[in-house]
């Protein structure tokens, strides 16, 4: 207690003592004065009050004083117990490794016993074979039943090495005695007969280990060799693959209760888990039969099921996947992780690559088949909205840095593509970077099939777009924009013919690697068969091309014929009484048409030789279609008779304006014999003889040449009045072209002809022309120079009968190209404008 209280006590004993000595003194007065008790009374209630309150000072500060001490030691007794706690636990933890100690000795003591039990038995035993003499019946039945005894002892102490060694020693000198022959049969039967049911029992408890699914390794390693020391390697076939098949179900069964399912690891999870599983097995076999072992085949068998397996759940897993949550990649991932896996057994000649990719393939078909036709759906939609406006892309911007460096071949600056075409190249680049990586799975033939369905797609929309009258929409409500003006379908057909060179480099830059198969001989085997399929691929992409641009000609030819083929007789009366021959309107038409396609080739536009080849397809349509229609022009033989009746003239009119266009425009500029055949061939089918039936005169030449200086100053003049429409009236009504830059010359258009017209009645003859289209339902129905005086045919004999066919032309094709710098920019449109006569 503090000394702070020590005043209260000593001031209370003071107190105490004062009034004692009070009291005394009281007393002593009253004996002797004899005072009042009502005095003695106040004074004994004061010290009794006082005294209470001394006792309650004092219990308050025992109580404090008891609260500090409390707080001073409390983190003692805390440590104090937390090391009671500890001390525990050691206590605890000594008892445990007494008991352990304990067994270990009581192991050991019993261990040491069994030993010197189990070598005197064997002792016993190997003394008794040593006897070279044959045993007594009565010793070989005793010998038999101590080892009987002796087997049923180490089974139920489970000593099964030592049993085995017994039984394989007891096996010997059965064999032994049995080549001797020196015991009775009925021993030898009774002995092989305790030799059996031992081995049974022993068999069974061995089975029983390797059955039991905690057993380890180690000890499934051990019991299944204990098996085959018995000669049973068929069972310890069956128990070693039956014990990892166990193990495989299990571990696909855990697996699909887990999560990995959802967060795209499943695949990989369970190719590591069978195929390690497979590893392991065939580890184990090895060990026990070797590597040359008969039975490879159960193993390689076993392991073909268990692939099946995991086939099954990679299909479920890979059809499950969204075609638009980026399935395909995962797809690709997932068929790679499973063949890395699969790889690794064969450094345990264990090739399962074949066999896997043999039944993944028809699931990996189907998903294809998914994702492609979720790309068609794509296609139709960026499609939809299509303008058909060619454009200029940099390959750099077009082509990426993966397709870029496996392109071969001469790389372009830019490619000429539309907006979906330029869309289609980004896809087709996206889809082969995502399934490349399949190509290495020798499943290169079922993505060349996907890609080519795709694209063959995309023409059908572009041929739709060139053909097609009305707005076309597809099956999935996507609409197809039509390409209306001529500039939009030579625009279609250039992006196709860019997109079939891009789309041919490549499928060959992807799938003509041989570097991923590893066998030199194999890849010699698969080389020609996969050029083989690559060349069909590219010939039928080639094909589909055609057939569009076939289509295109086909189209040209109809809208072209239907204007006015075979309607009547183009002779016109002019002012003063005499006739100019013009061709049909058609073929009018026809001339101007082709104009504006040169045009974009002079402003830039397409290339040069794609353009003529177009051209020259154009014309060779043409001449093909002539021939095949003949009956348009109705020649009969009466017409044949008279030549200078008007379907005759109407005919060779016709026929000599395809040609002298052809020239030209040097559509055959490199074979200009073709020209003649086809020449030849439409006068052939027409039921006319080209050498017979060609004209003495010049006229045809020369009115082909008028018509063909008519229609070039119609042009330029049309140009020069910046009006949009093209001079050309026709009986119902015009159709709308593109708006062209004025790109030749009046002396080009005179430079064609062999004789000069006048230059005097050329404004007289404009000036006419041009009421007369104002005027006129016809082309062509103008007043201008007279006629001049015909030749005597032999030009136009001469073009009938000569191979090379030369006509006094002055070649003009190549004085327009050197004449002609104007240019248009590729994304304007067309404009159509039509001019009506009266």
């Amino acid at each position: 207690m503090d000394s702070s209280s020590n005043p209260s006590t000593f001031r209370f004993r003071e107190m105490e003592n004062s009034a004692h000595s009070d009291t005394g003194s009281d007393f002593s007065s009253l004996s002797s004065h004899c005072a009042d008790d009502s005095d003695i009374q106040s004074m004994a209630g004061k010290g009794i009050k006082h005294l209470c309150s001394e006792l309650l000072e004092l219990k308050e500060e025992s109580v404090e004083d008891f609260q500090r001490n409390v707080f001073s030691n409390y983190s003692a007794f805390v440590r104090i117990f937390e090391e009671v706690r500890d001390v525990e636990k050691e206590l605890v933890k000594l008892k445990n490794h007494i008991s352990t100690q304990k067994g270990l000795v009581k192991e050991l003591v019993d261990g040491i016993y069994l030993e010197v039990l189990s070598e005197e038995t064997i002792e016993s035993i190997i003394e008794e074979h040593v006897n070279t003499d044959p045993p007594e019946p009565s010793e070989l039945e005793s010998h038999i039943n101590d080892v009987s005894e002796t087997l049923d002892l180490l089974l139920s102490e489970n000593r099964i090495d030592e049993a085995l060694a017994i039984v394989e020693l007891e096996d010997e000198n059965f064999q032994r005695m049995q080549f001797e022959g020196n015991a009775p049969s009925d021993m030898l039967t009774l002995y092989n007969s305790s030799l059996c049911e031992g081995k049974a029992m022993l068999t069974l408890q061995l089975t029983h280990v390797a059955e039991n699914p905690r057993t380890t390794a180690p000890e499934l390693q051990k019991a299944i060799f204990g098996i085959c020391r018995l000669g049973d390697s068929l069972l310890a076939t069956h128990l070693l693959l039956e014990h990892y098949h166990l193990r495989i179900a299990s571990g696909i069964h855990n697996l699909q209760c887990s999560n990995s399912y959802l967060h795209g690891t499943y695949i990989r999870d369970l190719a590591k888990i069978l195929f390690s599983m497979i590893s392991q097995a065939a580890r184990s076999f090895t060990m026990l039969f070797g590597g040359a072992s008969p039975r490879a085949s159960e193993l390689i068998r076993w392991a073909c099921e268990e692939t099946k397996v995991f086939v099954v759940c990679f299909n479920k897993y890979v059809k499950s996947m969204s075609e638009i949550s980026g399935g395909l990649p995962k797809v690709v991932e997932s068929v790679q992780f499973s063949m890395s896996f699969c790889s690794l057994l064969e450094t345990q000649s264990l090739v399962l690559r074949p066999y896997l990719i043999k039944h993944i393939r028809p699931g990996m078909e189907v998903v294809l088949q998914i994702h492609i036709d979720h790309y068609k759906k794509v296609v139709s939609i960026f499609t939809a909205t299509e303008s058909w406006v060619l454009g200029r892309y940099l390959v750099s911007g077009v082509v990426n840095e993966t397709c870029s460096s496996i392109m071969v071949g001469k790389q372009l600056e830019y490619y000429l593509l539309t907006s979906s075409g330029r869309k289609f190249v980004t896809l087709l680049q996206a889809i082969t970077e995502d399934i490349s990586p399949l190509v290495t799975l020798q499943m290169d033939g079922l993505i060349l099939r996907g890609l080519v369905d795709l694209f063959l797609e995309y023409t059908i929309i572009l041929e739709k777009a060139i053909t097609c009258d009305e707005l076309v929409t597809e099956k999935g409500g996507s609409r197809i924009n039509l390409a209306e003006t001529l500039a939009q379908k030579v625009s279609v057909l250039v992006n196709l013919s860019t997109l079939e060179k891009f789309f041919s480099n490549i499928i060959r830059s992807t799938f003509g690697s041989t570097s991923h198969i590893n066998s030199e001989l194999m890849r010699n085997d698969l080389v020609s068969d996969q050029q083989k399929e690559l060349d069909s691929c590219i010939l039928f992409i080639q094909e589909a091309s055609c057939q569009v641009r076939a289509h295109f000609c086909q189209q040209f030819i109809h809208g072209m014929m239907s204007m006015g083929t075979g309607s009547k007789c183009y002779l016109e009366t002019c002012i003063d009484g005499r006739k100019d021959l013009m061709p049909s309107i058609a073929f009018q038409v026809l001339f101007l048409e082709l104009r504006k396609m040169e045009k974009l080739v002079e402003d830039c536009v397409f290339e040069v030789d794609w353009l003529m080849e177009l051209l020259r397809e154009l014309i060779e349509a043409i001449f093909v279609w002539i021939s095949n229609n003949k009956e348009i022009y109705a020649i009969s033989e009466e017409d044949l008779t008279v030549q200078h009746s008007d379907n005759f003239k109407k005919f060779a009119l016709d026929i000599q304006f395809l040609v002298e266009i052809s020239r030209y425009g040097g559509y055959f500029s490199k074979n200009s014999s073709v020209l003649v055949t086809y020449m030849k061939s439409a006068f052939l089918s027409a039921g006319l003889n080209p050498e017979r039936d060609g004209m003495d005169d010049g006229w045809a030449i020369n009115a082909v040449n008028e018509a063909i200086t008519k229609l070039l100053m119609i042009e330029k003049r049309n140009m020069l009045s910046n009006d949009d429409s093209v001079g050309v009236v026709e009986e119902e009504e015009l159709h709308e072209n593109q708006s062209e830059h004025v790109s030749d010359s009046e002396d080009d258009a005179r430079s064609y002809t062999n004789d000069s017209m006048k230059s005097c009645d050329d404004v007289e003859g404009n000036t006419a022309l041009e009421a007369n289209l104002n005027e006129e339902t016809m082309i062509v129905n103008t007043e201008s120079n007279p006629p001049r005086e015909e030749d005597n045919g032999s030009s136009y004999r001469t073009a009938m009968n000569t191979k090379d066919s030369s006509v006094e032309i002055e070649d003009v094709s190549s004085k327009k190209a050197a004449n002609n710098t104007d240019s248009v920019d590729i994304n304007n449109k067309e404009s159509g404008g039509e001019t009506e006569g009266s």
